[in-house]
């Protein structure tokens, strides 16, 4: 049975994928900087590999930097809200997957069932954005009805 509880447990997970991105991201960025520190003084101005890896340091910036957004905006769903209709913090319950409406870090597996985590940017939010208890939204050829909101 999926209750408030099952809700803050699923958050609680989100929140600790999220940590261990940027756990794991601090640490191959490190990697990245002993590398370039290894390789020394810079051959010249052209140098691929210091180029190599600044691109490589940029994009794992980028990375930290999402997973500080998505971490920051999972501790900010307000627990104790009572939901009428499908909005950000939602957990929609439906005839088929379970949907929290939070940030993008789509399906994943929770407590032995698969469960679709998604930002409130996705088309599937929209179709059932504003839905409230017992009606029914469709997102690519596929008719959910929506059984609950927490």
């Amino acid at each position: 049975m999926k209750d408030q509880n099952y809700k803050i447990r699923l958050i609680e997970h989100c929140t600790g994928l999220q940590e261990q991105a940027l756990t794991n991201i601090r640490k191959v960025m490190e990697e990245v900087e002993e590398e370039v520190a290894g390789y020394g003084p810079p051959k010249d101005r052209y140098d691929g590999f210091r180029n190599q890896q600044a691109r490589r340091r940029n994009l794992y910036a980028k990375q930290m930097e999402q997973a500080a957004v998505n971490l920051q905006m999972l501790r900010g769903i307000d627990l104790n809200r009572n939901y009428d209709e499908v909005a950000f913090g939602a957990l929609v319950l439906t005839d088929a997957t379970p949907f929290l409406v939070a940030v993008g870090l789509g399906l994943i597996r929770f407590e032995e069932e698969d469960v679709a985590v998604v930002s409130v940017v996705v088309p599937v939010y929209h179709a059932m954005k504003g839905r409230k208890t017992g009606e029914s939204f469709s997102f690519n050829q596929k008719n959910y009805r929506i059984l609950g909101i927490l």
